[in-house]
């Protein structure tokens, strides 16, 4: 079985990080909102989770910081040794039927160049870093002396302890107010949108880049001590790791913004909204 808390080899080497202290409390965790169909949200029922404090950065990774690790400890990513990773092709419009058939698997996509052969991050230094798995991240943890915010220390840092359905309150979400819903297509510099900044201060808790969290996928409610879900490959089972936070392309909906949304996703998978932001050791 996968361990998703061990990190490759890598040297322990602490950067600046603009950290932000999240002081320790009870806070809901999750919701209960039920689909139309009947069934409920995976991040229901709402629930009580005590969290001690811990300190998270303000901001997600960006792609200067991960330049400068991947230059001094020649790393290579998932997408970079499998020869690809999962790019956007279609438009703006999110809402029509059958859009996500257009997500599609680009040869040579990475986050050297994120939209395939021809592209590159020339004038994304200020963007968060993409196309990163789960190894990656916990690569750069054990070079950076950080680690990944477990699912409980993410939506807390980004929920805050009044229960809002978003980071900026209850009202739904707006194009001004974070980086969703293909409104600009595209990611964007880090902290553009003060409204996306939660009750802590963070820059792009929603929207921009989901990120990954160092929490394996349990059912809720929440407790870390139940088996965690797998799925079944030819070498056998891999537990799924958890996603937080949405992404420039996201869902349409409102709901698809809300602060308590989660995502499961193989530890391995890659894509060009898929990012993180760490949390300091101890």
């Amino acid at each position: 079985m996968t361990d998703l808390t061990s990190a490759p080899p890598a040297r322990s080497r602490p950067v600046a990080v603009d950290w932000v202290t999240i002081p320790a409390g009870p806070f809901t965790m999750g919701c209960d909102e039920i689909r139309p169909d009947g069934r409920p949200v995976a991040a229901y029922p709402a629930h009580t989770v005590d969290v001690p404090a811990f300190r998270i950065a303000r901001t997600p990774v960006s792609v200067a910081e991960f330049a400068r690790f991947a230059e001094e400890t020649s790393y290579v990513t998932t997408a970079e040794r499998k020869g690809g990773s999962w790019v956007w092709l279609g438009g703006e419009d999110t809402t029509t039927p059958d859009q996500d058939h257009l997500w599609a698997e680009v040869e040579g996509a990475s986050w050297r160049t994120p939209r395939g052969p021809g592209t590159d991050v020339a004038d994304k230094a200020d963007h968060p870093v993409t196309h990163v798995s789960r190894p990656d991240c916990l690569a750069y943890c054990a070079w950076s002396g950080t680690r990944l915010p477990t699912e409980a220390e993410w939506e807390m840092a980004a929920r805050g302890t009044d229960g809002r359905q978003y980071v900026w309150g209850d009202a739904p979400p707006t194009p001004d107010v974070c980086n969703h819903s293909m409104f600009v297509g595209d990611t964007t510099p880090i902290g553009r949108y003060p409204a996306a900044a939660g009750p802590f201060g963070l820059a792009d808790v929603i929207g921009n880049v989901w990120e990954w969290a160092a929490t394996k996928w349990h059912l809720f409610p929440y407790d870390e001590t139940k088996p965690a879900r797998t799925v079944r490959l030819r070498s056998g089972p891999v537990e799924l790791g958890v996603v937080r936070g949405g992404s420039f392309y996201n869902n349409c909906s409102p709901s698809g913004t809300a602060a308590w949304v989660r995502v499961y996703s193989h530890p391995e998978y890659t894509s060009y909204d898929i990012g993180f932001r760490v949390c300091a050791v101890g």
